[in-house]
């Protein structure tokens, strides 16, 4: 029986997975949205909920999720997700909601659905339909997955979602299934260039943070939301426990959930300790005293698109003695890439930002060597590599090393969306 996938978003882009296996069984990897550079949500091309035997979601970010609840307006698929991959798509959802409602057909009945219908897995647990299904940790964010599919027919697949293969504060990082694989379906976000060692990422960080406080500053740090926050104020909260540390905006929320759930944590007892000696801001009235005081604040979002960090940004711009420390990626139209390369941002009345600018890739995705490294795993059986979820430069530099690293035995793959591979006949 011919097995082919389906590229129905994420092909040389970043964003919009949507991976359509189809054999005997049909099985959707993913089903998430992009933003054009009018931050206008792009969605994946269309599926059939009706034609569906499994949806897989490998973590809560929206470009994997944004576009599920899609499928059941007129569908229910069935579902498979860890549980605080849902969850905090929840909280992620409801936000996109509010900011795009105008333009998004579903609302949030069509997520409860979705989540009414999701079949909750562990890591390192299978599931079995006729096809078989081994979900493990990706290292991504909390939650996130790598999933193994074995079809009905002998074709085994692994998908790996967005994957860290390094270990943070928060997370351990991913984990290989000791099994042999066909077709590798590989994220290339970073396949054009490594990451530096995460360990003297964090020493100049701390250092950087501790500089600035000692002297008087408040060290305002933008992040994301869900991963990145939670990483930084677990690194200063044990390395810097006589600083101030304060946390604004959905981080707290999301904080909420990675307790709910730290059996998927690498160390729960650290990350509970964590959260018990930081101090969340819960009124607008605090935020007025935090600008003036020596301290961290960390603060949604992280490219300074909007959320408190924004209000917390022209509080402190004009002090040099204060620092602006950016550690989540930096989108090209976003206000922190222009903060960054220009050292103003006219749009939000600041004219000239005094304070200290820097940026540090605290980046929660596998570069180079590390995309390169997991295919090694699997090079004994591995036939088809598919590189997915990167941009073109990332992807033709990542295609050129696999390639000297494997031979030409393996075929490896650059896909466009609307693609259609087909794996076996």
């Amino acid at each position: 029986m011919t097995v082919k996938l389906r590229i129905l978003g994420g092909g040389r882009e970043v964003g919009r997975a949507a991976y359509l296996l189809e054999g005997k069984e049909k099985v959707l990897f993913d089903y998430g949205v992009n933003f054009d550079e009018k931050d206008i949500p792009q969605l994946p091309l269309h599926v059939r909920p009706v034609d569906l035997d499994a949806v897989v979601i490998s973590h809560a970010h929206l470009d994997h999720v944004g576009a599920a609840p899609y499928l059941f307006i007129t569908g229910k698929p069935r579902i498979y997700s860890t549980r605080p991959t849902l969850d905090i798509a929840r909280l992620l959802t409801i936000d996109f909601l509010k900011l795009n409602a105008a333009v998004i057909e579903y609302d949030m009945l069509e997520f409860e659905k979705m989540y009414s219908s999701t079949v909750f897995v562990d890591y390192q647990e299978s599931v079995e339909h006729g096809f078989k299904l081994v979900f493990s940790n990706a290292g991504h964010i909390l939650g996130s997955t790598m999933i193994y599919l074995e079809t009905s027919t002998g074709e085994k697949i692994l998908y790996t979602g967005d994957v860290n293969n390094i270990s943070t504060w928060t997370l351990s990082g991913a984990d290989f299934l000791p099994v042999g694989v066909d077709t590798l379906i590989m994220e290339s976000t970073y396949g054009g260039r490594n990451h530096p060692k995460r360990h003297l990422v964090e020493k100049r960080f701390v250092e950087t943070v501790e500089e600035v406080v000692d002297k008087g500053g408040t060290v305002l740090i933008p992040a994301f939301s869900v991963g990145r926050s939670q990483e930084l104020m677990t690194l200063l909260a044990s390395e810097l426990p006589y600083v101030d540390i304060y946390i604004d905006g959905m981080v707290k929320d999301i904080s909420e959930i990675y307790l709910k759930h730290r059996k998927f944590l690498r160390d729960p007892a650290l990350f509970m300790k964590t959260v018990e000696n930081i101090n969340f801001v819960t009124k607008a009235s605090e935020r007025k005293k935090l600008v003036n005081k020596p301290c961290v604040i960390i603060a949604s979002a992280g490219m300074l698109k909007g959320g408190p960090s924004v209000y917390y940004l022209k509080k402190i711009a004009e002090n040099p003695r204060n620092a602006v420390l950016l550690v989540s990626y930096q989108a090209p139209a976003s206000n922190g890439h222009k903060l960054l390369e220009e050292g103003r941002l006219p749009e939000l009345e600041l004219n000239e930002v005094k304070a200290r600018v820097e940026w540090y890739d605290f980046s929660s995705h596998a570069g180079r060597d590390g995309l390169a490294e997991i295919a090694e795993k699997y090079k004994a059986s591995l036939k088809n590599i598919i590189l997915i979820h990167g941009g073109d430069d990332d992807q033709e530099a990542l295609r050129k090393e696999l390639s000297e690293r494997l031979g030409g035995d393996v075929n490896i793959i650059v896909p466009k969306t609307g693609d259609e591979i087909v794996l076996t006949r």
